[in-house]
């Protein structure tokens, strides 16, 4: 066994001009060799396609790499949609359901909130937002 192995292994080194030891021409193969030769030879011709320019593509990895940059980003903005969407549904809902158990004094009191305070708090945070960004 071990010597069809070693004898495997020369024919290969013979095939691909690896072997070490010079192999004369004239050595007599048995027919298990022969074979195993006639084998080798089929699968170079097969492997010989693979030579071929037939690979040469033109592949722009900056585009394809923008292009899933895009889809990703495309995404985000639909999820923060529905997000938003979602979140603006559910304090509508609230507020219509306070003003529905608490009565109408709710509404008032919400509304002014909404015109007088609320932009003495916003206006102010979004100034020293938008100035620490610039900085």
């Amino acid at each position: 066994m071990k010597d069809s192995e070693r004898n495997k292994n020369s024919l290969i080194d013979e095939f691909y001009n690896e072997s070490q030891e010079k192999i004369s021409p004239n050595t007599v193969h048995c027919e298990a060799d022969l074979e195993f030769k006639s084998v080798l030879n089929s699968t170079a011709k097969k492997m010989d396609i693979l030579n071929e320019d037939m690979f040469d593509f033109d592949i722009d990895t900056l585009s394809i790499i923008e292009q899933g940059e895009c889809i990703r980003e495309h995404k985000k903005a639909n999820i923060e949609f529905i997000l938003f969407i979602l979140s603006s549904f559910t304090m509508l809902a609230v507020y219509a359901l306070l003003i529905i158990k608490l009565g109408p004094k709710i509404l008032i009191i919400s509304q002014i909130f909404i015109v007088i305070i609320a932009p003495w708090i916003i206006i102010p945070i979004s100034f020293f937002k938008r100035r620490g960004s610039e900085v």
